[in-house]
């Protein structure tokens, strides 16, 4: 494998050449300073622009035209990467080698002209493709309540800081769509691809010159690149008292949300002992959490933690029975005290440092993991798979121990359901 990075001047661009697949990989990123007044126009932009162009107007011509490139695959979207809005366009496609001469070629081009070539006219997208998009998001936005696992955990960013970027939501707002036109859009659409930090990323069995020079004499963005800053947050406050919090809701299983900030923690800390602690604590069927609530006390159906580097939190989820809410809580808290004195034991250690490296060796036998480590190395600064095994076998229990005091627990969150009695157990 071999990667190489070039200045195009507006974006980078970065070439991945893998002989190991039999797909070329292409991602696309445009990413600007966040604003939480724009997470919902850039939500329904990334569906209008996938949903036809200027050439293909319509889902018909646009079906007919992925079948000719034998069935292209092309999907796309946001997320939020802490100080960072990100929107994310991709395209899968079979290598030229397996097909015919010049399928490179048609398939970028192709792919480029949804991004490049929407489908405007008279200043404005097409009515009907951005009524549909529109209406979807419309849906996904209220439905949210129906999806209790992404709701609970929404709400409990939200209560964790709602003057923070964590406490924004994803999916958008429904107030800010509304307010939404097909002239509005497009003037987004430019704003867009005039003033957003960009990054290309190809993988493939390719001839990195020549795919190089099919972007730069097809995708040609005329913006100044500008320097990216730090994605990672850090919290301006650490909370002195827990903040609990119930929400009642129409459904059979209650969902525990459990929040922690996260103090002056390192490059090295937040890449390599988080990850460690993380996995021994909640990260598996090994962890204390699982052994302790799930299996000995039998009061969740479900329970895991999770690390997000650069939210710069921990969180814990469970599926529970409400009056089983305190009882978990405690269990929880003492889990977490035994970590704080140590009580793990070396095997503990040596089980997650295997997990992780399993995970990261299975990242070169994915396009898109492959591409997301590179993706990861470019806006966060993290290693590459590699370079991260080595440096997981060499983490200490005197570091995992020093990070468990920056650990702070701040916001308990139960959304309450009906709570059919069931026994959790197995």
């Amino acid at each position: 494998m071999n990667y190489k990075k070039y200045n195009m001047g507006s974006y980078n661009f970065h070439i991945i050449k893998c002989d190991k697949f039999k797909t070329i990989n292409i991602k696309i990123n445009f990413k600007r300073k966040i604003n939480k007044n724009e997470i919902t126009i850039r939500n329904l932009l990334k569906d209008v622009l996938l949903d036809s162009s200027f050439k293909y107007k319509t889902t018909r011509k646009l079906d007919i035209e992925m079948e000719e490139l034998y069935n292209i695959n092309f999907s796309a979207t946001n997320y939020i990467s802490g100080n960072y809005l990100v929107s994310s366009f991709n395209t899968v496609f079979l290598n030229e080698i397996y097909t015919e001469p010049k399928m490179i070629e048609k398939s970028i081009k192709f792919f480029l002209e949804l991004l490049l070539n929407p489908n405007v006219k008279d200043g404005k997208f097409d009515s009907n493709s951005f009524d549909v998009c529109k209406r979807y998001m419309a849906d996904k936005i209220t439905s949210i309540k129906d999806r209790t696992g992404e709701y609970s955990f929404i709400r409990m960013l939200e209560n964790m800081d709602k003057s923070s970027i964590i406490s924004y939501n994803p999916n958008g707002y429904l107030d800010d769509l509304e307010k939404i036109t097909p002239e509005s859009l497009y003037e987004y659409y430019k704003k867009m691809i005039r003033s957003d930090i960009i990054d290309i990323f190809v993988i493939g069995d390719i001839d990195s010159l020549q795919v190089k020079k099919i972007f730069s004499e097809t995708f040609k963005i005329n913006t100044l690149k500008k320097p990216s800053e730090s994605h990672y947050l850090s919290h301006k406050k650490i909370r002195s008292r827990v903040k609990t919090v119930k929400e009642q809701i129409d459904t059979t299983q209650s969902k525990l949300v459990i929040g922690y900030k996260l103090s002056d923690i390192k490059e090295y800390q937040k890449q390599y002992v988080m990850p460690i602690f993380t996995y021994i604590f909640g990260g598996g069927p090994d962890s204390k959490l699982f052994k302790t609530v799930r299996e000995k006390n039998s009061l969740c159906y479900s329970i895991s933690a999770s690390y997000n580097a650069v939210m710069n939190i921990m969180t814990i989820r469970a599926g529970i029975n409400s009056k089983d809410f305190k009882k978990t809580i405690s269990l929880i808290k003492k889990e977490f005290k035994n970590m704080q004195k140590g009580i793990y034991s070396d095997q503990d250690i040596e089980a997650a440092k295997t997990t992780y490296i399993n995970a990261l060796k299975e990242i070169n036998d994915s396009q898109k993991a492959i591409i997301n480590s590179y993706t990861s190395k470019e806006y966060l600064n993290y290693d590459l798979p590699n370079e991260r095994i080595k440096k997981i076998k060499k983490v200490k229990r005197t570091e995992i121990q020093e990070i468990i005091g920056k650990i702070h627990l701040d916001t308990i969150y139960l959304l309450e359901g009906t709570d059919v009695e069931e026994d959790v157990s197995e």
